[in-house]
């Protein structure tokens, strides 16, 4: 990696990134993993994890495009320092909340607060690389977010288990004030701001862009599996098959484990083939087939959606914000614009499978719920169809 990279000053830079993505990813998927300990102090079960679940993503979705319009005109470290710190600070409130009410508002600060900070860091750790290389520098960000994602998911369980949930909660937020300290010494500023206006004939271009409004189609229904598989596996593994905790954690951790090596490895393949659009679609079946398996209700279809749910992710979100980067062609201040329009669409759009999925488990019981999510997300593949076979510039 070291040859990957310009300087020890980038170096420093990249792991300042790195470190944040993990705490980032820890504040994201921690909360579902311990819900089942702390349903019973908010009073809510598995609808009350759909509300919480949805306001996130709402919070994460809509303020996409307003964070790559700020990266643009005020530069992209700021916006991700800002970022960090929204997001820890909220972290920091959910540990001191009672009602699903107050979870809900502080959960949507969480998702905000993180919006601030995805699409503006991929285009930094891709410039930090030789070549700015879209593939690898995406590649290289979400692995650090899967690395995060076996921390929250299994080892943030034992350290609720042993805590309580409140001081975990407390703790992964102090880690995230902690690491934009670190991403606001060691991350240098970039040329955007005060001579940057924005070129209407440029948001329009990005906009309008046919190939990026397919792209986050596309991406809204393969996220389909991992929103609802990291987001509620433990919780039905441990309401439905009484599935002990640490195990539950254990199981559903393969969906962010293994994506830490398919990742970059679909990062690699991304800058070097040009059928992107294939294997995007291959990744789409992979994430509807492993909600679909959980349809037999059973531990050992856990562990295959789990597993198979990580090694799509790893290659079609690496595929899926490569791509975003590459189709704009408004310049590189617009880069992180880009990916944040996708993110959006994808995002916000994925505020509602969580309300569905836990209707549906009230009224009809998780095996229907995982089919149904499985075939609203094979739906989405047509919009990858319909776009053009190679997407690298």
């Amino acid at each position: 990696m070291r040859g990957l990279l310009n300087s020890i000053r980038d170096s420093k830079a990249l792991g300042s990134l790195i470190f944040a993505r993990i705490i980032y990813a820890v504040n994201w998927l921690n909360f579902g993993a311990i819900f089942y300990l702390m349903s019973q102090d908010v009073g809510a079960g598995v609808s009350g994890l759909g509300i919480v679940t949805a306001a996130f993503y709402l919070g994460i979705g809509l303020v996409q495009v307003p964070a790559g319009l700020l990266a643009a005109r005020y530069g992209l470290k700021k916006v991700v320092v800002v970022g960090v710190f929204l997001t820890s600070f909220s972290v920091l409130g959910t540990s001191a909340s009672s009602t699903i009410a107050e979870l809900a508002a502080l959960r949507f600060l969480v998702g905000a607060g993180m919006a601030f900070v995805f699409a503006p860091g991929v285009v930094i750790v891709s410039r930090l690389l030789r070549g700015g290389k879209s593939g690898l520098g995406v590649g290289l960000f979400n692995s650090a977010y899967d690395v995060g994602g076996l921390l929250a998911i299994f080892g943030w369980i034992v350290i609720a288990t042993a805590v309580g949930w409140r001081p975990s909660l407390a703790l992964s937020g102090i880690l995230g004030v902690i690491t934009g300290v670190l991403v606001f010494a060691f991350v240098p500023g970039d040329d955007s701001g005060q001579e940057f206006r924005v070129d209407r004939k440029a948001l329009s271009a990005i906009f309008s862009n046919r190939q990026i409004l397919l792209l986050g189609l596309g991406v809204f229904g393969f996220s389909i599996g991992n929103t609802l598989i990291s987001g509620f596996m433990v919780y039905y593994l441990k309401s439905s098959l009484s599935v002990e905790g640490t195990v539950a954690g254990l199981v559903t951790s393969l969906i962010t484990v293994i994506p830490i090596f398919t990742a970059i490895w679909g990062g690699r393949v991304y800058d070097t083939i040009s059928k992107h659009r294939v294997i995007m679609m291959v990744a789409m079946l992979g994430s509807a087939g492993a909600l679909a398996v959980n349809g037999l209700n059973s531990l050992y279809a856990a562990v295959v959606s789990s597993a198979l749910g990580g090694v799509v992710s790893g290659i079609g979100f690496t595929f899926a914000f490569a791509g975003a980067r590459d189709f704009n062609r408004s310049g590189p201040e617009y880069d992180s614009l880009a990916i944040a329009w996708v993110n959006s669409i994808q995002l916000t759009g994925s505020f509602f499978p969580p309300i569905l999925f836990s209707y549906i488990v009230e009224n009809l019981g998780y095996s229907q719920a995982w089919i149904w999510s499985a075939v609203i997300s094979l739906c989405f593949l047509f919009p990858v169809f319909l776009m053009v076979e190679k997407w690298r510039r």
